[in-house]
């Protein structure tokens, strides 16, 4: 299977790239800034460049035919509405939401058909957070977006996962109660394996945990 993981660079995208190519999967991910010596097939992708839609379809015709979109981007922009600069709103549009959205057009434009899409939100799409007012909307758009791809006949199977507060760093001053982001991978990659049309799940801490939504 050709996976493209789109925010692979980094923290969670980057330990999923890892455990799709572990499994013999065809890895292509996208971030920022590629880090160099990781093995993997990396490649620089800004998703708050000018003319989103259009670079974006400029680099999926430079993709071999794509079986899975795993869509990991976000910003994590903290402040009320006012606190945050216009500019910085517009970045989290586009990472969390446009990004998404263009990437799945762009994709089925060019083939026709996904097997499948996985879209990592987060809690705050169910419960909003205070002082997180732009994250909790792009969040949730995320989650009704990939919900409403279900829907569509030329996407074979949609995963919504919506995790809570996940460790980055294993190190003494992580909390070790928050979720691993190994675990969080490999469970994606469970989940991807089981047989439905759509699935929301959300993978909670104290205790670790799997809590399906929704499932048709």
């Amino acid at each position: 299977m050709n996976v493209l993981v789109v925010g692979g660079s980094s923290g969670l995208g980057l330990e999923l790239a890892k455990k799709l190519t572990e499994d013999s999967h065809k890895v292509i991910a996208t971030g920022r800034n590629a880090p160099k010596d990781s093995g993997l097939d990396i490649r620089e992708f800004d998703l708050t460049q000018t003319d989103l839609p259009k670079a974006i379809d400029d680099f999926v015709k430079g993709l071999p035919p794509i079986d899975s979109l795993h869509y990991v981007a976000g910003l994590y922009p903290p402040g009320t509405i006012t606190d945050l600069p216009p500019e910085q709103i517009d970045a989290s549009l586009s990472v969390g939401g446009r990004g998404l959205m263009f990437f799945v057009r762009s994709l089925l434009i060019k083939q026709g058909k996904l097997a499948q899409l996985m879209t990592v939100t987060s809690t705050v799409q169910y419960e909003p957070r205070k002082g997180l007012v732009v994250f909790n909307f792009v969040k949730a758009g995320e989650g009704h977006f990939s919900s409403g791809m279900a829907e569509d006949e030329r996407v074979g199977k949609v995963l919504v996962v919506a995790p809570s507060v996940m460790r980055e760093h294993d190190d003494a001053k992580a909390d070790k109660d928050f979720l691993d982001k190994t675990w969080v991978a490999e469970t994606i990659i469970e989940e991807l394996d089981k047989d439905y049309r759509f699935r929301a799940i959300k993978l909670l801490h104290k205790p670790t945990r799997v809590e399906i939504v929704e499932t048709r």
